[in-house]
């Protein structure tokens, strides 16, 4: 590497950090961190190896006239371009480097946390939990670590499984089931009651029935009607209490009854929908909602339908949450457990049901004892 990349070390990230802005300006990029342990005298540091803001490419010269002779690029040039293109491959983990190192910045001044736990705060708010959880996790973990020897890690990670809890999968259920479906409007509810209808049939041998109280939704009807004629089940349409209530007896042969509704925003239309739904004989409601959303939007809206009184959570969208630890904000709210998650479009290969562990890959990804392995 040449001037553009350089080598710092400071007492801890906040000095690190602005060692690094100041020599390369606001614009650099973090290629890697370490902390270099201290001697009998010396305290242990903060080691950041930065390189400046990637300069522009060469414009592209003007192709040569037929009478000139081309002229091989000089080796400068040649050297030139490779590193330019060497950082910028590395730009995208670089930007998520200085990113970690700024969150670790600001928790070990406003936190007051010590080295090890400011990492982990870091890594958690990487992973898109919210500050005020991901503090709480690391706080109690360093409680924790008083009178049970374990890595901080480990015991982050076990407090993130006492908040996150699976259940047995809606298609798995032996008996007669009925499951209505609620949440906010675009979270994928239709396409959700399609794969478990999917999976109910094809893998458990299950009898199912489709019925919808989304009568307000344009073609909200339809697309579930199009899912029911492909998999050659009944699919009902209500649009009150009392034709919900005959149209549940009407597919009483079915051993899975799956209830799709409409997106709701207000506390009174999601009390209402709540209402509705309810009137059916021993439904259990499953709450789905959007991972992709981030965390305050998972916390608005599972705090919408709190007052339903949620029996599971369902979350949607995992391929397209750039922080899948925001699901924490919905579970510790809501204090349900997990039923499956979705994590594409395909009916019915993107829907699954994870174990506890795998839950918490979701949020704190870490080393796996071999006994929770499948």
């Amino acid at each position: 590497m040449s001037h553009l990349v350089q080598t710092f070390r400071a007492a801890d990230p906040a000095s690190a950090l602005a060692a690094v802005k100041a020599a390369l300006g606001p614009d650099a990029v973090l290629l890697s961190t370490r902390t270099v342990q201290g001697g009998l005298l010396r305290r242990r540091e903060v080691e950041v190896t930065a390189a400046a803001a990637t300069p522009p490419l060469p414009e592209p010269r003007r192709p040569p006239a037929a009478a000139e002779r081309p002229r091989p690029a000089p080796p400068a040039d040649e050297a030139l371009a490779a590193e330019v293109r060497h950082l910028r491959r590395s730009v995208e983990e670089a930007r998520r480097a200085l990113a970690a190192v700024t969150r670790e910045a600001q928790a070990h001044r406003d936190l007051d946390l010590p080295p090890p736990a400011v990492e982990l705060y870091a890594r958690l708010l990487g992973r898109g939990v919210e500050p005020v959880l991901a503090e709480e996790l690391v706080r109690q973990a360093l409680v924790h670590a008083r009178t049970r020897p374990a890595p901080l890690d480990a015991l982050v990670r076990d407090l993130v499984g006492e908040r996150l809890l699976p259940c047995r999968a809606p298609w798995l259920h032996e008996g007669r089931h009925v499951i209505a479906l609620v949440g906010p409007t675009g979270v994928g509810k239709t396409t959700t009651v399609a794969k478990i209808a999917a999976r109910a049939l094809l893998e458990s041998r299950r009898r199912v029935a489709l019925l919808t109280v989304d009568t307000y939704r344009i073609g909200g009807c339809e697309q579930l009607r199009r899912y029911g004629e492909i998999m050659g089940v009944p699919v009902l349409v209500a649009r009150d209490a009392r034709e919900l209530v005959a149209a549940s007896e009407r597919v009483e042969d079915a051993d899975l009854v799956l209830v799709d509704t409409a997106g709701r925003s207000s506390p009174e239309d999601v009390a209402r929908q709540a209402s509705l739904v309810r009137t059916l004989p021993k439904v259990q409601i499953h709450l789905v909602v959007s991972a992709a959303t981030g965390a305050h939007e998972l916390a608005a809206a599972t705090e919408r339908y709190r007052s339903v009184a949620p029996d599971r959570l369902v979350f949607s969208k995992l391929d397209e949450a750039t922080g899948p630890g925001a699901i924490l904000s919905a579970t510790v709210r809501v204090g349900r457990p997990v039923s499956c998650i979705t994590d594409g479009q395909q009916v019915p290969e993107d829907l699954h049901a994870l174990t506890g562990p795998q839950l918490v890959d979701l949020v704190f990804p870490g080393p796996r004892d071999p006994a929770d392995k499948e």
